[in-house]
């Protein structure tokens, strides 16, 4: 995977869309210091686990004797259904418009940074990239775009109330539909990579002249 496909996966997977809707719901009645605060903590907690992630993902793998084809078989399996969900999923009413408890930075590590931001299916990606990653370069290209991603995140949630503002609720259903219908594509192929490394998918060109 190149640098474009593993952003976007890891911006729809760890990105700040959720979390974002969460964050402003949290912090309607909070000042604009609690509010910076919260989503500089949050994204930098992300994040940290997230490299974490990147940085022990083969070490993981080996200790538990998982081979990189089924994790990328099983990660894309969590990913299409995750995509699936944000595709055909029905939208969830708000069950409580009761005011939010009183404000708090462990907001920050739950429910904002884990399981928002550092969700499973991002997390699962990321170990799954780590472990195809064939030089240290590769490494330091995932863990850079881990960092852009959090500052996406913090830009995200402190323009929150700007940007819902001014999007139409029914057009970003539309935007939404849209992104996991590709995520949905994106999920298949990982799977075929897993797959494929398991020699399960036959060649080609043998299939044709066959």
């Amino acid at each position: 995977m190149g640098p474009t496909e593993i952003l976007i996966l890891l911006l729809a997977t760890a990105g700040p869309t959720k979390a974002a809707i969460v964050y402003l719901g949290l912090t309607k009645n909070t000042d604009a210091q609690f509010k910076r605060q919260l989503a500089l903590r949050s994204a930098g907690i992300a994040a940290v686990l997230c490299v974490l992630f990147a940085l022990l993902g083969a070490g993981i793998l080996s200790t538990l004797k998982i081979s990189v084809e089924a994790l990328l078989i099983a990660g894309g399996a969590i990913l299409f259904v995750f995509a699936l969900d944000m595709v055909i999923g029905e939208d969830k009413e708000q069950a409580d418009s009761s005011e939010p408890p009183a404000p708090t930075l462990d907001w920050a590590a739950f429910p904002l940074a884990m399981p928002l931001m550092a969700s499973p299916q991002g997390l699962v990606a990321i170990v799954a990239i780590e472990a195809t990653s064939q030089t240290f370069a590769d490494s330091l290209m995932l863990v850079g775009l881990i960092l852009v991603v959090a500052v996406v995140n913090v830009v995200f949630m402190l323009g929150a109330d700007r940007i819902f503002s001014k999007i139409p609720p029914a057009f970003l259903k539309v935007i939404m539909r849209i992104a996991g219908l590709l995520l949905c594509g994106l999920a298949v192929q990982i799977m075929i990579y897993g797959f494929d490394g398991l020699g399960l998918i036959p060649n080609q060109a043998v299939e044709l002249h066959s």
